[in-house]
This record gives C-alpha cells, structure tokens and sequence, in this order.
C-alpha cells in the first residue's frame, strides 16, 4: 500500500532544494550592479539642532501662557453683532502652539524672513526655489500666486516640528509661525459661510 503522504514530501523536497539553490549565491560577494550614492547632507541639519537646543532651553523656563477662551472663560462675546462676527470668522482659528512649538516656528519665520529680505522672489518658482534651497520640502500648493502687487505667498508644514510658517515674498515682515488651521491646513481657508 502506498503512502498519501510521499508525493507531498517529494514536492516538499524539491521546493527546499531550489530555495537553496536560489539563496546559495547570496553571500557571493559583491553585487555587480551600482548602488545607489547616499542621500545628500540635509541643508536644514545644522539649523534644526540649533533650534532644537536652543528651544529645549528657553521652553524648559518658559511658563504657558493662558489661551483666549481660558482668558475669557471659553463663553465668547456676550453682544449678538460681535457673537455673529465671530460664527462667521470661525474658519480662520488655528490650533494653539506649544511654548517649544512656538520657539521652534519663530527661528524658521526669522530664517525664512531674512532670506527673502535679501532675495527677489517675484513669482512662485523663485519663491519655491528659495525655500527650497533653505532645505524645506515644498508640495503642490504650498506656494502660491499673489493677487494685487502682494507677490506669491507660502504656507508650509514645518518637516519633523509641526508649526505652520506662512507669508508673502513681497512683504518679508509678515511671515510667521501659527498653529494649523481648524479647518484643515497652514493655508489661511477663503472665505466664511
């Protein structure tokens, strides 16, 4: 009488042998194709360990300060005008920013500010060029076109850090670090309801 079970040892065993036929080779040596070269150094390296340490220091003495609805008690405006307004302004609140979130947003709004005082970033592809060259990752609609002489603006995710840092080439002044969006994003929604 014959076993059911040889047929399924034989196959077994043949499925072994050509694995170890296939993973003979992989200790060979080298292989012949190129590799890939490293990554480049990351441009942003040497700033975000300054900020990180400078920021580890000053957070580590700051004291939170109290946020708008705390100050107010969280009740809003008691005036049925100004209780409207604020429904319908409701789209620009931004999440809060931690004291280190806060330092950390800061130096890249000083770093980017300085960069396009002294750089003519007259469209988005000079504004996405510059930034970057400072080593931030720029995705579609991160930069955008300015409308009346503002110039092209940008709202960027800092990598790694979390702040929004936002703001227009043609007014160098007014970048700066914000929370995200309730709505969604570091871009500024358009319009209310």
């Amino acid at each position: 009488m014959t076993s059911r079970t040889a047929p399924v040892r034989g196959t077994a065993a043949a499925l072994l042998a050509a694995a170890a036929l296939l993973l003979a080779g992989c200790d060979a040596g080298p292989a012949s194709a190129p590799r890939a070269q490293a990554p480049a150094a990351d441009p942003n390296a040497a700033f975000l360990a300054e900020v990180a340490a400078r920021c580890a220091t000053a957070t580590a003495t700051a004291t939170a300060s109290p946020t708008a609805a705390a100050a107010g008690g969280g009740s809003g405006p008691t005036d049925p005008e100004s209780r409207k307004y604020a429904e319908n302004h409701a789209y620009r609140q931004q999440t809060e920013l931690s004291p280190a979130a806060r330092c950390r947003g800061e130096a890249h709004a000083a770093r980017i500010r300085t960069e396009l005082a002294a750089a003519h970033a007259a469209d988005p592809a000079a504004l996405t060029a510059l930034l970057r060259r400072l080593g931030y990752p720029v995705d579609a609609g991160d930069v955008y076109e300015g409308s009346a002489g503002q110039g092209p603006g940008f709202a960027l995710m800092l990598p790694g850090t979390g702040p929004c840092v936002s703001g227009r080439a043609a007014d160098p002044t007014r970048v700066e670090a914000h929370g995200v969006y309730v709505e969604g994003g570091c871009k500024e929604p358009a319009g209310g309801h």
